[in-house]
């Protein structure tokens, strides 16, 4: 039994590791765009540039993306400054029932709304949970179609691993 799960560890990392359904982005520019967050302030994107930005489209309707809400929860509390983490929501829901949502699982990280897949259409996204990871020059990096494990150290060494360093400051 202990050999089956061995394996079964080893073959899930490695899943892991191929996860980017597109892969590399090639450093494509990111699209730009102005969504509202849950309090009515307009978030744009261009005045993200100088961070790493990572947006991940979802839905309160799509099991996989709340499966992958406590994790995105998790790597938004120990996200160094210089990381931002956009959830952008894709549900038809009005302001108040999201926000009801959001409260009751207690998210703290940015939630911007795109009812009408604007946004989601200028990215490409073909399902839900798909994330999206922006450079400090607004460039591409990755997507990564489907759920994850945010927290995951492999994961986070392979793919969160320039945008999870600290800034060290000289003294």
């Amino acid at each position: 039994m202990n050999r089956i799960m061995r394996l079964f560890s080893v073959l899930f990392g490695i899943g892991l590791l191929l996860l980017p359904a597109r892969g590399q982005a090639d450093g494509k520019k990111a699209s730009d765009f102005r969504l509202h967050d849950m309090n009515g302030k307009v978030v744009h994107l261009k005045a993200l540039r100088g961070k790493w930005v990572l947006l991940n489209f979802w839905a309160t309707w799509c099991a996989p993306c709340l499966k992958e809400i406590p994790a995105l929860e998790r790597l938004s509390m120990r996200a160094p400054e210089s990381f931002a983490i956009y959830g952008i929501s894709e549900s038809l829901d009005g302001q108040q029932k999201l926000k009801f949502f959001l409260n009751d699982r207690h998210v703290t990280y940015h939630i911007l709304k795109d009812s009408f897949g604007r946004v989601a259409d200028h990215y490409g996204v073909r399902g839900l949970p798909d994330s999206v990871l922006i450079d400090p020059d607004g460039r591409i990096r990755w997507v990564i179609e489907g759920a994850v494990d945010w927290t995951d150290p492999v994961f986070q060494r392979k793919y969160l691993s320039e945008p999870l360093k600290r800034q060290h400051s000289h003294f």
